[in-house]
């Protein structure tokens, strides 16, 4: 198989050539008109939808806007004022108020939906008056109209919130003769009592005749309900006539589907479980599809040719520098790195990839020689940390041997003293823990106290406070230790007074606050009367919090009255051990408070 693939670029250029461009074309020239076809056939369809969507929102519109007028009849205090107090039986005044009501409706329909109306308006008050926007083909039955169960339905309050289909014909309740689709809305006094129904009635079929526009190519537009009835029609063709009812099962709200040689495009209406569907024959579609192949073709052919000559134009152009490329590439590895492609032999896109490679090479060498560099500070810093190692080690071991002495010769304070360093030096030591619980880092500050107090025969006295619910709080190791070092020697240093060392712990929102105070000489003149550096450990423990906690580890030092405050903040970490065989344990993971 190898064998029949080309080695060089312009073989495979020219072997892409034939499977990408000169088979899709035998293959198109096989089904074109397929294709085609389904082009045309979703260019239809998109422009069906299009227009669709048009036409069902001006229905929607005009279900809204028809709902909306119910607003104006009952803010219409003249309409308002005789519906609640009509004249009683039939007579002069009450002929007069029910035609100065159907002006009303006259006025409201020429308003609001100025050019057509398709909206009927009809009207029951509680002393058996019908009022209506139409002029019926009959006198209206006021019992009829409000023995309908809709109608009775709003007369008791009944909340009527979707539109519904009511047959018309001469024969109607109503007196209309086309079928519409029609709401009830209930007039309510100040006292929220009923006092008239009104029916708003659309003249949907009328409006289809109108929203549509002139059917060419034997197009059908229809309105059907979601489970496919077929409420009206724009045709009465037999030609482009749709099965009553229609297959909907798996309909979008929008959508375009080919059956039996029609293109059938859809739409949803807004607030309504209806359709509007336009069906179009697809035969009138292919004399457009045979004008496309042709130019289709003709395109195709010529790319096809153009590719050719560019195929061959420019793979010459590439492979004479590529190669070059290739050989100077081996020269490198021969070289250990050390070469260059001259620059000012290139041009264009060539001269960019020589400049890149050059940097490359350049990159490469600066690479590897940082990596020998570190790989040598790493074996030195290796060494020193096995070295640094044993000294702890040997100082413990010495410490346990002074501690057993001094108890042989019945000394107590020195065993004391030997402990205390020695659990300082093993926190020291451990080297893989860098943040240990509050009580463990309290623990080890009472100890060097108890160290210093030994050695300045108690001159000064240390409070801790802090919530118990706080002991398994994360802190940093050994941070304790430095500040309580810097009251003594920097604070206490020059006093004749008792010293005093405040620690307190407490939690503020999720940070961990942890202050130490003392009574010294102040920060000022413990700055100015101790020797230059005695900043280290302040440095020191600023430099961990950092690394531990990035921006959300702080250190701060300030002067109070009487002495010196230094206040840590830390992110608040909870790890609280649980009971597991015969001891706790902490997970490695670290709980957030």
């Amino acid at each position: 198989m190898k064998h029949f693939i080309p080695q060089t670029l312009k073989y495979k250029l020219f072997l892409t050539f034939l499977l990408v461009i000169l088979l899709p074309i035998l293959i198109l020239n096989m089904t074109h008109v397929q294709k085609f076809e389904t082009l045309m056939k979703e260019q239809v369809s998109s422009q069906n939808l299009e227009q669709m969507t048009t036409i069902t929102s001006s229905l929607g519109n005009l279900l809204g806007v028809a709902e909306k007028t119910f607003t104006l009849i009952e803010q219409d205090s003249f309409v308002t004022a005789i519906l609640k107090h009509p004249e009683i039986g039939i007579t002069y005044p009450s002929v007069q108020q029910k035609m100065k009501i159907e002006e009303k409706f006259n006025a409201l329909n020429n308003s609001v939906f100025i050019a057509n109306s398709y909206v009927y308006y009809t009207v029951l008050d509680l002393e058996e008056h019908v009022y209506t926007s139409y002029g019926p083909n009959r006198i209206l039955s006021y019992s009829g109209i409000a023995a309908m169960p809709r109608m009775q339905e709003a007369f008791q309050g009944k909340p009527q919130s979707k539109w519904q289909l009511e047959e018309g014909g001469l024969n109607s309740d109503f007196g209309i003769q086309p079928s519409l689709l029609t709401i009830y809305k209930a007039l309510r006094d100040e006292n929220n009592r009923i006092y008239a129904v009104v029916r708003m009635g659309v003249d949907y079929q009328s409006w289809l005749r109108s929203a549509i526009p002139s059917p060419v190519n034997e197009e059908l537009y229809v309105l059907a309900s979601s489970e496919g009835e077929i409420y009206a029609r724009s045709s009465t063709s037999t030609a482009t006539a749709l099965p009553n009812p229609l297959n909907t099962v798996g309909w979008e709200p929008i959508g375009s589907q080919v059956e039996n040689d029609h293109i059938v495009s859809y739409s949803k209406i807004p607030g309504l479980n209806w359709y509007l569907i336009k069906s179009i024959p697809t035969k009138y579609l292919f004399h457009k599809v045979n004008q496309l192949q042709q130019s289709y073709f003709l395109t195709t052919l010529l790319i096809a040719i153009l590719f050719i000559v560019m195929t061959f134009l420019i793979s010459t152009t590439i492979t004479r520098p590529l190669q070059h490329l290739q050989k100077k590439m081996s020269d490198v590895v021969k070289r250990n790195l050390k070469i260059q492609l001259p620059e000012e032999s290139y041009k264009g896109e060539i001269l960019t990839f020589v400049q890149a490679f050059n940097n490359m090479v350049h990159d490469v060498e600066s690479l590897l020689n940082r990596l020998k560099e570190e790989e040598r500070n790493k074996e030195a810093m290796r060494f020193q940390m096995l070295l640094s190692q044993m000294n702890p080690h040997f100082l413990l071991n010495t410490l346990n041997t002074v501690k057993w002495l001094a108890i042989e010769i019945g000394n107590k304070q020195i065993p004391e003293v030997c402990e205390s360093l020695g659990k300082l030096l093993e926190a020291g030591m451990r080297l893989d823990v860098d943040l240990i619980h509050l009580e463990h880092e309290i623990e080890l500050a009472q100890r060097y106290i108890s160290i210093q107090q030994l050695r300045y025969d108690r001159e000064f006295h240390v409070d801790i406070t802090f919530d118990p619910e706080l002991r398994f709080a994360l802190v940093p190791k050994l941070s304790l230790q430095p500040l309580i070092e810097n009251s003594i020697y920097h604070g206490f240093s020059k006093m004749d007074r008792l010293g005093r060392i405040e620690i307190r712990v407490h939690k503020e929102e999720n940070e961990l606050v942890i202050e130490v105070e003392d009574n010294g000489v102040g920060l000022e003149q413990a700055y100015t009367s101790t020797a230059a550096g005695h900043g280290i450990a302040l440095k020191n423990l600023e430099e961990r919090l950092t690394l531990l906690f990035r921006k959300q580890g702080k250190i701060s030092v300030e002067s109070v009255q009487s002495g010196t405050l230094v206040r840590i903040r830390t992110l608040f970490l909870l790890s609280t051990p649980y009971v597991k065989g015969d001891g706790l344990h902490v997970d490695g993971s670290l709980g957030r408070g």
